[in-house]
């Protein structure tokens, strides 16, 4: 699972495996350690519940409904859209994807949603 933030967006974008282990377990999660032993995590998970995101010491908690990630992880769309309101008049965006490959790499191929991009940017398999 890769993560991408810039302003107040959030981009989450899961490979096959990724996906796989949220329909299976009902979360997926990764994190980032540094030297200090401080890490960042994020984690996805997949719960009977409403939408909800936040940050709990040193870790992101994304919780998508489980009906609705059954039914994404079932299909062939792409990604899922949830806009979360803010305190200061502005908005929270997330976006969760299924992964592509990487346009300059290739890499990681057979573990992407290659199948589903558009034509006009579809990479050959190498």
């Amino acid at each position: 699972m890769k993560i991408r933030c810039i302003s107040n967006s959030i981009r989450l974008r899961l490979r096959k495996s990724d996906i796989e282990g949220l329909d299976k377990q009902g979360y997926v999660q990764e994190k980032v350690s540094f030297p200090s032993q401080n890490y960042f995590g994020f984690r996805l998970e997949s719960k009977k519940t409403d939408w909800s995101i936040a940050w709990e010491a040193t870790t992101l908690n994304i919780n998508i409904p489980k009906q609705l990630c059954e039914k994404w992880i079932e299909s062939e769309e792409v990604s899922l859209r949830k806009e979360f309101p803010l305190s200061n008049d502005e908005t929270l965006i997330l976006l969760i994807e299924k992964d592509f490959p990487c346009k300059h790499t290739g890499a990681d191929f057979e573990d992407t949603f290659y199948e589903l991009q558009p034509e006009e940017f579809k990479m050959k398999k190498q």
